[in-house]
């Protein structure tokens, strides 16, 4: 898991699979305005860009994926995004080969990551995450692209 700002990206550059997914956010991130996918190199590398308000953590779940890296990057707002390490995690929702995601349990403890504007997080298949988490009381939404980037 790696968590950084943006205008960093390039101290990122020697991890070869990252490269064109930041190239594409520094770039074209925050000109993106309809949400949906994005193709950016066919399935080898694409993006989502989500626009929602984010939930209680107590709505929230624990995803991991097995085929791609996820750069989660907020474009607009905050959320908290939990992480915990995949080995410690209790299966809830079994793999689902087509959308690559498997659901975990929110464990009793994992570590609380703000992401704000101009932020983003990266998460491998070893890396549980819960994405889309309010802050505290705040009602703001969220604009999020979630660049997807096929693993060797």
């Amino acid at each position: 898991m790696i968590t950084d700002q943006l205008k960093n990206w390039r101290l990122y550059s020697g991890i070869s699979e990252l490269r064109a997914a930041f190239e594409f956010l520094q770039q074209a991130g925050e000109a993106q305005s309809a949400a949906g996918r994005i193709d950016i190199d066919d399935d080898r590398l694409f993006a989502l860009l989500q626009m929602y308000q984010p939930k209680p953590v107590e709505q929230g779940r624990f995803e991991a994926h097995r085929r791609y890296a996820d750069i989660q990057y907020v474009v607009e707002g905050a959320e908290m995004m939990g992480y915990a390490a995949l080995d410690g995690l209790q299966l809830d929702e079994a793999y689902d080969a087509a959308k690559d995601i498997a659901f975990y349990k929110t464990p009793q403890d994992f570590s609380p990551i703000v992401v704000p504007a101009g932020s983003f997080a990266v998460f491998y298949p070893a890396d549980g995450h819960m994405p889309g988490i309010r802050i505290g009381g705040s009602s703001a939404g969220v604009r999020k692209l979630v660049v997807k980037v096929l693993l060797p």
